[in-house]
């Protein structure tokens, strides 16, 4: 099994476009991130459904985790307000990107690898003369390996 051969088509968020939609779009399709593409169609990045959750997170969560204890829920569900008014763009510049590239011809346990020293739930599949095939999942990757696991059972 190749990469070009599992490669899905994911939604695609512009930089410009709000981190509330971006995260509709992903809990309404169960997506484990979206791509990040400019107005022409070319990749300029990837979140995560990771990296959305961490738009939500004021920083002074992550810095004190103990703090996270003491909010009672009805103030947990006013943190997602920061989700409001931030763009795409914004939440691209918090890391380094992260999404991986592989070849068409990249077999599964390379992009197992890939996908896990780069802890991002997707890869990109590149053409051979540039340019963009699909993605490949690792939800997709994980359901061909079972698949393939209860074969040889």
């Amino acid at each position: 099994m190749h990469a070009a051969d599992v490669i899905e088509m994911l939604p695609t968020a512009l930089p410009d476009d709000d981190v509330l939609s971006a995260v509709q779009m992903v809990a309404r399709h169960g997506l484990p991130g979206l791509v990040v593409a400019d107005e022409r169609g070319e990749v300029v990045g990837c979140m995560s459904s990771v990296d959305l959750l961490r738009v939500a997170l004021p920083q002074y969560f992550l810095d004190d985790p103990g703090l996270t204890s003491v909010i009672d829920e009805r103030h947990a569900d006013r943190i997602a307000a920061a989700l409001v008014g931030t763009r795409v763009r914004d939440v691209l510049t918090w890391g380094p990107p992260r999404i991986p590239s592989v070849g068409p011809q990249a077999t599964a346990v390379e992009l197992a690898a890939l996908m896990v020293r780069r802890k991002c739930p997707f890869a990109l599949v590149e053409r051979e003369g540039g340019g963009i095939l699909g993605i490949v999942t690792a939800n997709r990757l994980l359901g061909l390996l079972a698949t393939a696991a209860e074969g040889a059972s």
